[in-house]
C-alpha cells in the first residue's frame, strides 16, 4: 500500500511544475513620506513557491430570464491551483501571481483565489480554486 506522504512527494514532483507567489491586501492605508498621501499598504506574500495550474470549465444551466422558459447554458473558464501540502492556508480573494511556467503564455498571469482550499480525509495536495484576473500584455 501506498504511503500517504509518498503520493504527496510524487504530487509535488509531477504535477507542480511551475512557481507562483500568492499574495493577499490588508485593506489598510500606510502614509507615503514622501508626498505625504495614503496610499494603499503592499500586500502581504504568504506563499512563494512551487504550484501546478490547470484549467478547468463549469457548465451552468438556467432558466433563461424570457417569457418561454427556454434554459440558457453558459459555460465558466476556471483554474484550479495544487500546492504542497505544507503551503499556509490561501484564503479568498487572494491574488496568485504565475512567476514561472512550464506554459511560457501563463507566467505573468494574475488570478483571484475564489473559493478556500479544498481540505480531505487523506489529503496529498492542496487544491484552490482560481479565477482569471489579469493577463500580461502581449509583446507584437
Amino acid at each position: 500500500m501506498l504511503e500517504q506522504s509518498a503520493i504527496s512527494r510524487f504530487a509535488e514532483r509531477h504535477l507542480m511544475p511551475d512557481k507562483v507567489e500568492v499574495s493577499r491586501g490588508s485593506g489598510e492605508d500606510v502614509l507615503d513620506p514622501d508626498t505625504g498621501d495614503l496610499v494603499p499598504a503592499a500586500p502581504l506574500i504568504v506563499y512563494a513557491d512551487k504550484a501546478g495550474l490547470y484549467p478547468h470549465q463549469e457548465r451552468i444551466r438556467s432558466r433563461g430570464s424570457g417569457q418561454d422558459g427556454t434554459w440558457v447554458e453558459e459555460v465558466r473558464a476556471g483554474y484550479r491551483l495544487l500546492l504542497p501540502l505544507d503551503a499556509p492556508e490561501v484564503w479568498e480573494n487572494d491574488t496568485v501571481l504565475v512567476v514561472k511556467a512550464r506554459d511560457e503564455q501563463a507566467a505573468g498571469r494574475t488570478y483571484r483565489v475564489a473559493a478556500q482550499g479544498e481540505v480531505s480525509s487523506v489529503p496529498v495536495l492542496r487544491t484552490v480554486w482560481l479565477e482569471e484576473h489579469n493577463r500580461k500584455p502581449v509583446a507584437r
